[in-house]
């Protein structure tokens, strides 16, 4: 049964109208309407009679008010204590991140998180599939994204540029590329799979296809290959980590954008709207990060 079938039943019995009952409870007279119908449905009798335009309960009617008071009460003390604990700054809270940025930024993120509140326990999910988030599979999920999904709500935090990363025994042996054609000179390391058909792959692929010494179908791949000395890697700044040397930006490349984002629904959640606040700062004073 419909939570919302007996709130409005008790408005309407209550004020006797469908339309004080739609006004208490901020629904339309249609929703009011609906709601009664759909209840007298479930329950198999009538539980109004209209009388010169006032809606007066049945025997039936009466009956199942007093039952739904207590339902009502009981309901209340509910909210109640969800909201309490929505307030309190203790519980779980699951986020769902990229692998570049479990494993290079939220270590830390999450450690000094974790001194601040120290009663809140993050779980760390470390996936790029879109998680359910209505049914709180996760709480608040980084996304790498130029159109985040409509139905959560959050803000981009981040835009993360490309560019050409190399290791630093690599760079001092074969020097620094002074532009895009001096690739041409350089051991490149390539994509394959589905990642080779991104424009910036499918590029190298046009114009220096000879120089491509390895080819990876993962960029944390890539950047493990490069730092391996093996040639310049073409990644986004948040894979581009952990002994890997700027060489050369990507003129003609967008950047990526990070965003933060949660459901509808966890938005009042104080844990929440706090770990979604540090998060935010966090990536606002990263080096390599332009910070929105």
């Amino acid at each position: 049964m419909d939570w919302n079938y007996l709130r409005t039943f008790q408005a309407v019995a209550d004020t006797g109208s469908l339309s004080a009952a739609a006004e208490r409870l901020s629904i339309s007279h249609a929703t009011a309407f609906r709601h009664i119908k759909a209840f007298e449905t479930e329950l198999g009798t009538r539980l109004f009679d209209k009388v010169q335009g006032k809606y007066g309960l049945t025997d039936a009617g009466s009956e199942i008010l007093d039952l739904a008071r207590s339902v009502a009460v009981a309901m209340e003390d509910i909210d109640r204590r969800i909201s309490g604990t929505d307030i309190q700054l203790k519980g779980r809270i699951r986020l769902t991140a990229p692998a570049s940025f479990s494993w290079h930024f939220l270590p830390g993120y999450l450690a000094a998180f974790r001194q601040a509140y120290p009663e809140i326990t993050v779980e760390l999910l470390s996936s790029n599939e879109e998680l359910n988030m209505s049914n709180r599979a996760a709480e608040i999920a980084l996304r790498v994204t130029h159109t985040p999904p409509e139905h959560l709500i959050g803000r981009r935090v981040a835009d993360i540029p490309w560019g050409f990363y190399a290791s630093a025994a690599y760079l001092s042996e074969r020097g620094t590329p002074s532009g895009l054609g001096a690739l041409g000179e350089h051991d490149l390391i390539g994509a394959a799979g589905a990642q080779a058909r991104r424009e910036g792959f499918a590029q190298i692929d046009r114009m220096f296809r000879a120089r491509v010494v390895v080819r990876c179908d993962d960029l944390m791949a890539m950047a493990a290959c490069a730092r391996q000395g093996q040639g310049l890697a073409l990644l986004p700044a948040d894979v581009a980590r952990d002994g890997l040397l700027h060489a050369l930006a990507h003129p003609d490349l967008p950047d990526n954008q990070l965003w933060i984002l949660t459901h509808p629904d966890l938005r009042k959640v104080e844990r929440v709207r706090r770990m979604m606040n540090f998060l935010g700062e966090s990536f606002s004073k990263e080096q390599g990060l332009s910070s929105r």
